[in-house]
């Protein structure tokens, strides 16, 4: 039972400091806690049958990566302050895979910010004003580009919780049939 927690926690970790961490240290946060995230799969199969740490390795692994940015985003849904600021320039940094526009901001308040989206083209948003979900301790967002996958972020605790159940039943049918 310890290893699900220290799993659990470590996907739960993931998502806290990819929200606080700057984006281009986000490797650095993603391995020990994927590494630490594999105790849930191991613990799963202490607590069930072994054949369940495969279709755990199958949640933890992807699910601890894609929360780290996804979990940001739905936080910032959640938490974050809209606030209108104005885009004052745009960089176009171009990448391998996908392009990254840079989006310089100045708010009301006196606030410069620089807001990083990775995608297409129709991830840049032009100079002017647009509205920017703040918090004081997370990475701020742009709110018409805040995307996050519904799926995967209600998801992974969602097949967390059913290969927990199907591990504590045949833990207890084990037991029953020991009887």
């Amino acid at each position: 039972m310890p290893l699900i927690v220290i799993g659990l926690a470590a996907v739960a970790v993931a998502v806290v400091l990819g929200a606080v961490v700057p984006e281009r240290y986000d490797l650095l946060v993603l391995v020990p806690c994927l590494l630490m995230s594999l105790a849930f799969a191991w613990g799963l199969g202490k607590l069930g049958t072994a054949w369940l740490v495969l279709p755990a390795f199958m949640v933890v692994i992807p699910g601890t990566a894609v929360l780290l940015g996804d979990g940001h985003r739905a936080l910032m849904d959640a938490l974050g302050t809209p606030r209108t600021c104005v885009i004052t320039s745009v960089e176009d940094v171009p990448g391998l895979d996908n392009p990254e526009y840079v989006h310089h901001l100045t708010c009301p308040d006196g606030a410069e910010l620089r807001i990083a989206v990775r995608g297409e083209r129709d991830k840049r948003v032009e100079p002017g004003p647009a509205t920017v979900l703040r918090h004081p301790v997370m990475r701020p967002l742009l709110a018409d580009r805040n995307d996050w996958s519904a799926e995967w972020v209600f998801g992974v605790p969602a097949a967390v919780a059913l290969l927990l159940i199907c591990a504590t039943t045949l833990r207890a049918r084990r037991v029953m049939r020991q009887a």
